[in-house]
């Protein structure tokens, strides 16, 4: 890797100060002496001086009289200043402080100039434990990939049908696979060791704690790094170049709550939460915070399993509840549903909850939650049916046997949109184009803190999945 020079930039800052003065003109006062004559007089001239004496006595006296009211007056008017400036101040130190927080304007993002090249280059990293499951030239494993290789080999697999796809459709791109689980192929590995120096985007289906190894990689190299299958943003920041697809705890929460003010305007909400463990606080805080339309909550702490009477404090069994339940131990979450069923079964209650509540094994039993409608927040929806779901499900089986699951999709859906937008628009792209993604109608958009720093780019299109009855409908 080449050595970049440090471009130490120093800023001097000068302090300038201006002084005025009158030097030129200067005024001095002079003093005059005055002569006086003292001639003698008659006696007649003597008693008229005496009587001029006597009346300037006189005038004198009137004088220094009006002389000490004016004093006088003068004390009183600065005695009564004193006392209101005094007032005024004390006026200005009881005074509460009002001055409001301000926020700082949102900067404009500034990315580096677009490339357009006539062949493009994609690196894939994915945990696919190679090492574990290969040793030398003989497969370890006998029917069945271990458990935790599952999530990346199924990505992966939908990576290569998506490859044959672009292959087949003329694309130049070529795909570099990494297995992120391997010592050699690490995400510190790959970035300290020129093994990513060539490439024009990242697709990263990693864990939270390489999220930020790879964000600062990209935005090193002006290239975007996708996070595709984890919802950490890994505490990146102010980094227009990484992108989180899936959405995270804080947009389905916000989502959950602009929908329940949508479909129940006015209806008080009861709000089933736990302190513990820290992702379900976090989740909690993420729904009663600012949200763009507000609902009304009746909130029950449930770190223990409510009682019937605890319930009833914050529901109406005289008509429909809705209830929001921010938890995500799916086991726990089940615990409360069939605490509503035993204890309310004539009341109805509309529920939501988060993704990993589509773990519960009973959401497709029609007598499972009889006076339930479970809704349920997703962040991805593969449509089978579709031409590209028709498609991927024949390639699955020819390739591999068997149905393709989630993560097969979206390891497919992830390639071919961004080798799409990589064809259409260079390098550095922007996302209002979602059209040719097969699935999901991205809504990708910049994130920002509460001081309206920039923190990243995010998906926050979020689909919703209502189970009733056993069937269930995504929309």
């Amino acid at each position: 890797m080449r050595k970049r020079n440090t471009v130490i930039i120093v800023l001097l800052t000068i302090l300038a100060a201006s002084y005025a003065g009158n030097t030129d003109a200067q005024f001095w006062k002079k003093k005059s002496k005055r002569k006086h004559k003292h001639e003698q007089t008659s006696d007649a001239k003597s008693d008229s001086t005496a009587a001029t004496t006597a009346l300037t006595k006189e005038q004198k006296k009137e004088k220094k009289k009006k002389e000490k009211e004016e004093r006088k007056r003068q004390k009183l008017a600065l005695k009564h200043k004193g006392k209101q400036d005094s007032k005024n101040a004390t006026a200005k130190k009881t005074l509460p402080k009002t001055t409001a927080p301000v926020l700082k304007k949102r900067a404009e993002i500034v990315y580096a100039p677009t490339q357009i090249k006539p062949r493009y280059r994609i690196d894939v990293i994915a945990p696919l434990y190679l090492d574990d499951l290969v040793k030398g030239q003989y497969v370890t494993y006998n029917d069945k990939i271990p458990e935790k290789a599952v999530p990346g080999v199924s990505f992966i697999e939908g990576v290569n049908i998506a490859a044959d796809s672009l292959k087949k459709a003329g694309f130049n791109v070529d795909i570099y696979l990494h297995d992120a689980s391997s010592f050699q192929e690490s995400a510190e590995i790959l970035t300290t060791k020129n093994k990513l120096d060539s490439t024009d985007l990242i697709i990263g289906a990693v864990q939270s704690h390489d999220v930020p190894i790879l964000a600062a990689y990209a935005k090193k190299k002006h290239v975007y790094f996708i996070s595709a299958l984890s919802a950490s943003d890994g505490g990146v920041k102010e980094n227009q170049y990484f992108t989180l697809i899936q959405p995270s705890l804080k947009s389905h929460c916000e989502w959950m709550v602009k929908d329940i003010a949508k479909t129940f305007p006015g209806q008080k909400v009861a709000l089933l939460y736990r302190t513990s463990p820290a992702l379900e606080e976090s989740a909690y805080s993420y729904i009663t915070g600012d949200t763009a339309d507000k609902v009304s909550f009746k909130a029950l702490l449930c770190n223990s399993l409510p009682t019937r009477e605890k319930l009833l404090y914050v529901f109406d069994t005289t008509r429909p509840n809705v209830v929001l339940v921010p938890i995500l131990d799916v086991n726990y979450a089940d615990s409360i549903l069939k605490v509503l069923v035993r204890d309310f079964p004539e009341a109805h209650f509309e529920v939501y909850g988060l993704p990993s509540w589509n773990g519960l094994t009973d959401l497709h039993k029609a007598k499972a939650f009889p006076n339930l409608s479970i809704n349920i927040t997703d962040p991805f929806y593969f449509n089978p049916a579709s031409p590209s779901g028709i498609y991927i499900e024949r390639s699955f089986k020819k390739d591999y046997s068997g149905k393709p699951s989630e993560l097969v999709y979206r390891g497919y859906e992830t390639l071919f949109w961004y080798a799409n937008l990589l064809k259409q628009y260079g390098t550095i792209f922007k996302y209002t184009d979602n059209a040719p993604a097969p699935f999901t109608p991205f809504e990708i958009s910049p994130q920002w803190d509460k001081n309206n720093g920039l923190l990243y780019n995010e998906n926050r299109h979020i689909f919703l999945t209502r189970y009733e009855g056993g069937a269930s409908k995504t929309e």
